[in-house]
């Protein structure tokens, strides 16, 4: 768990009041006493509260009567509807109940507020909570029970790094992404790159063939640019950072847990960005939506790359396809990548109907749901036997480049958990980055104030 024991170090007094661990009374949530027993009463009326966001929707059968066949709306509300109904068929006496408290910093808060009132002597609102950031934390304070790791063996691992606590399972993901370099071929063509050029294998080629463009779109007067980069503030463009930073041999934090922006490995792969950006399409630069940015790539043909989570892909046009991130060196070392989209699930210490909790995110991760899920919604599915199966590829045929990357593995965990003064660290990291791509500032004298600013917010 290297990304969240020394960041929650500096913090853990501070957030233990919320939390209800070491501190609290003996209404607290603990670590309990083994994984989960399996075995479910079908003699008892249950009702599983379960916290949820796309594509579970909440009110799916509002969805079905008012949303257009074929959206994506109604295509998460179709999702929701085949687990309902194939859950009860299993289990006849367990009603499923989703709630919505929103993402990020709002689900949070409605998270520690629920952890707070159980506290103080009511009921958890809750038996399964979800979230991405902040599940790593959650799972290392006790706050949600094992699981039964043998039941989710068909998991794929490395989505489970950061609810996996010193070899025991506390989470599973509904599902996942990663980073991958979208292309346009029409622009590509247009240019004159050979079409076995097209997909850089090397960060050299990369950028190499992003100047190529950049260059004959400025020639040429075409209003693209060789890529389009995401420097939308805070989290979102550390996304796409970290893969070439892990690439390097660098993370924000270090295997220890360490705050380790500064590093040698990093400054390399910042220098690396920086000179890519050279090449970009100058309004990429300055955007702050990612939407837009993917309706830059997508429907304006802006740019001839982009690094961007496979979600779009399902749905984009011929002439854009996917490939894996290139390699830092010419021999195929420097790989790097990072889980996001990874929507992890815990079930808490505090439910009273931890069997069925189970039980559920059992059949969530099945094989059979997972297909239903990637067919209707194109995120990627986290089960093993899906993801290496010969079907799968048929389905969403421009996806296939980043399965072909989720199986080849080597990579684990999303980015690190800041529990006090996130916002801040975050807009911290989001004007460092921004300074590496947009000025000529030292990249080394950026990186030692930024590592000193956000180790001050860390206390």
């Amino acid at each position: 768990m290297k990304l969240f024991k020394k960041v929650v170090v500096g913090v853990l007094c501070v957030v233990i009041g919320l939390l209800g661990t070491a501190c609290a009374g003996a209404q607290q949530p603990s670590g309990g006493d083994g994984p989960i027993d399996g075995n479910v009463d079908e003699n008892k009326q249950i009702t599983l509260k379960i916290q949820s966001a796309a594509p579970l929707k909440s009110n799916y059968q509002a969805l079905l009567r008012t949303e257009a066949e074929g959206t994506q709306l109604y295509n998460q509300a179709l999702f929701t509807q085949r687990l309902v109904n194939g859950f009860k068929d299993k289990y006849s006496n367990i009603k499923l109940q989703f709630i919505e408290d929103g993402w990020g910093d709002a689900l949070f808060q409605a998270q520690q507020l629920y952890i707070r009132d159980y506290n103080a002597g009511g009921q958890m609102a809750v038996d399964i909570m979800i979230g991405e950031t902040y599940m790593g934390y959650f799972a290392e304070n006790g706050v949600f029970a094992e699981l039964d790791a043998e039941k989710f063996s068909d998991v794929i691992e490395g989505a489970c790094a950061d609810v996996t606590v010193d070899g025991k399972l506390y989470g599973v993901p509904m599902c996942t992404g990663i980073m991958g370099l979208q292309y346009n071929t029409d622009i590509l063509s247009e240019v004159g790159i050979p079409e076995e050029d097209w997909v850089p294998s090397t960060w050299a080629e990369l950028l190499e063939n992003c100047k190529t463009v950049s260059e004959y779109a400025e020639a040429n007067g075409k209003d693209y640019g060789g890529i389009i980069m995401n420097n939308v503030a805070g989290m979102s463009c550390a996304f796409r950072a970290e893969p070439f930073m892990r690439a390097a041999g660098g993370d924000i934090v270090d295997d220890a847990g360490n705050l380790s922006i500064n590093s040698d490995a990093n400054l390399e792969a910042f220098e690396y960005l920086r000179n890519l950006a050279q090449y970009a399409y100058g309004d990429s630069l300055t955007c702050d939506s990612e939407d837009t940015l993917q309706y830059y790539f997508t429907n304006k043909n802006y740019g001839a790359y982009m690094i961007e989570g496979q979600w779009p892909m399902a749905s984009a046009p011929e002439n854009i396809k996917s490939a894996p991130l290139p390699a830092k060196n010419a021999d195929g070392t420097g790989t790097g990548n990072i889980y996001c989209g990874n929507v992890l699930f815990g079930i808490t210490n505090a439910s009273e109907n931890k069997a069925a909790a189970q039980a559920f995110l059992e059949y969530l991760t099945s094989e059979e749901v997972q297909s239903w899920f990637y067919e209707l919604d194109g995120r990627l599915p986290v089960s093993k036997t899906l993801l290496e199966s010969d079907e799968i590829l048929t389905v969403h045929p421009n996806v296939n480049s980043y399965i072909a990357q989720l199986n080849a593995g080597g990579f684990s965990g999303g980015l690190p958990c800041f529990t006090k003064n996130a916002n801040d660290i975050w807009n911290l990291w989001g004007t460092f980055y921004s300074n590496v791509l947009t000025s000529s500032e030292n990249i080394k004298t950026l990186a030692d104030k930024v590592q000193a600013d956000i180790g001050s917010k860390l206390g």
